[in-house]
Order: C-alpha cells, then structure tokens, then sequence
C-alpha cells in the first residue's frame, strides 16, 4: 500500500466517525482476498451462494466495527476472523454438496490447445480434490496462508488456536497437497 494510503486502522475508525468512504475503500482494499477465502472454504458451491454469504460477510464487519480492537491486532486479522466464522455457521447449517465443473472449466478455459486445457482441468482438479479432502482446519489453514497471505500468529488469532495448532495444520495441508499433486503428476 502506497505511504500515502491510510492504515486500514484508519479507515475503520473514519468508518465509525460515519465516512462510509473509508468503508467502501476497506472493501475495495480487501475484497479479492476475502471472496478468494470464502470461495475456497465453500467450494463445491454455486457462485451466488458463495457471493451471498461474502457479502453477508461484510455486513457483518459493518455492523460490528465497533467491536474491532487495534491493540488486540490487525484489521485484516479481525476481517478474515468475522468471514471465517459465518463461513462456519454456513458450513454448519449446510455442508457442501455435489462439485460445480462450471469453476473447472472456467480456470481451465484460460490455457491455450486442446492438450493444454486437458492438462490443465486435471491439475485444477487435482488441487481442488486436494483441497476437498483436507479437514475444515487444515484447508482454512492453508488458505489464509497461502491466500490471503496471514502468518502463523495471525492464523492462531483469526480460528482461535495455539500458534503450535496453526502451524502444524498448515503443516499437514501442505502434506496432503503435495501427496496429491504428487499422484496427479504420477499418474
């Protein structure tokens, strides 16, 4: 972020003093990460569920800014910490279902031939099944590691785990993904 940027601290307190400019500039700082989460956490599902529950997301952070505490941590921490508990109470009240191939063949699409684009609907797949197969810890883990680029301390604090738990769940994601794509590769 530009020096001349303000501090997303900054710009929840503007949004608590009533600039719903500061708001909009949050989501826009913070949306591509946030909807990447919440799509990662939800697959397989629809677009429109995964777009209705990453707004209801940030309706959340708008109702309960007050409650965000810059002494206790990042803005970003205290986000991804609201996204990822109505990403639970989803997950709760509706597990994911059958996969959705329009998200495969639209990441594959993007590859030029024929092979290409056969090769590459396999690796996304492979990388979803993978994904798939971890437990709701590990692939929240690695998603807010790899994704939304959070460090260990921080994934502790947004699923309210030891800084041992998190690092050893990122730990066994990256396991079970490699042996994946290790087999996909091999086979």
């Amino acid at each position: 972020m530009p020096a001349s940027e303000p501090a997303d601290e900054e710009l929840i307190a503007s949004y608590l003093r009533g600039d719903m400019g500061a708001f909009d500039r949050l989501y826009r700082r913070h949306d591509r990460k946030t909807f990447a989460f919440v799509r990662q956490m939800l697959h397989p599902t629809d677009r429109a569920t995964v777009e209705d529950l990453h707004q209801e997301g940030w309706l959340a952070v708008a109702a309960k800014a007050a409650s965000f505490a810059p002494a206790k941590g990042r803005f970003s921490t205290w986000l991804f910490t609201v996204l990822r508990n109505r990403v639970l109470d989803h997950l709760r009240a509706c597990p994911p279902q059958a996969d959705d191939e329009a998200d495969l063949d639209q990441l594959a699409s993007a590859c030029a031939g024929p092979e290409q684009l056969l090769v590459s609907k396999r690796l996304v797949e492979a990388v979803e099944g993978g994904l798939l197969r971890l437990s709701v810890e590990q692939r929240e883990a690695f998603l807010l590691f790899t994704v939304v680029e959070l460090s260990l301390a921080e994934i502790a604090d947004v699923t309210q785990a030891h800084p041992e738990t998190a690092k050893t769940r990122l730990r066994y994601a990256r396991e079970a993904l490699r042996h994946r794509l290790s087999e996909w590769r091999d086979g």
